[in-house]
């Protein structure tokens, strides 16, 4: 009987090692980053639309915001469009990927907003925390590169009404709302900088 168990235990523990999630460095580079959300209650669903930088926060539905000043020598604007938001950093800090010297830090707001400071600025407001993101690849499910912020969630708040997938939505890290959906957040592999700043 003991020969017999052993011989089922074997290929359980095998399996198991095979379906374990282990997680991976996160390539090198700028990056891009969206909301990634397949629920089983409701079928509101987000495969990757576009994080974007406006206005000191950041949205899902709404354009980015940048700008590129016209005084300054030697400058050319044309190779900063602006029509992305992309990121750099994912070890414990997350920078936007600007050309303005000083760059813009990411970080998650008092009210559990994810923000970024202003260019030409290092200055974080009180209750800001500018660490703990994690940018890590799975071995599992088509390894997506995943980011995270400790144990804690992200949220996707509404800030216009409309269809529940066309609505704008804010980026929340670790508080939610009754009206806000929890979410998972997926970076992907781009060039930058695409903007001089974020405004």
């Amino acid at each position: 009987m003991r020969a017999l168990t052993t011989l089922f235990a074997c290929p359980v523990v095998a399996l198991a090692a095979v379906i374990t999630q282990r997680s991976l460095p996160a390539p090198d580079g700028p990056w891009t980053a969206g909301v990634w959300r397949q629920p089983s209650t409701d079928d509101v669903f987000f495969s990757g639309t576009a994080i974007n930088a406006s206005g000191g926060k950041f949205f899902i539905n709404r354009n980015t915001t940048a700008a590129c000043p016209d005084d300054v020598e030697n400058l050319d604007c044309s190779t900063y469009p602006g029509s992305k938001t992309v990121f750099t950093g994912g070890n414990d800090t997350i920078f936007l990927d600007v050309g303005v010297p000083g760059g813009q830090q990411v970080y998650v707001a008092e009210d559990g907003s994810l923000s970024y400071t202003v260019a030409h600025s290092a200055d974080l407001p009180d209750g800001a925390v500018a660490t703990g993101f994690v940018r890590e690849r799975s071995e599992s499910f088509g390894a997506p590169v995943t980011l995270a912020n400790g144990n804690q969630t992200w949220a996707i708040c509404p800030v216009s009404e409309g269809e529940p997938r066309e609505r704008t939505y804010q980026v929340y890290v670790g508080t939610a709302t009754e009206d806000c959906l929890y979410t998972g957040v997926r970076t992907y592999t781009s060039t930058g900088p695409d903007a001089w700043e974020y405004a």
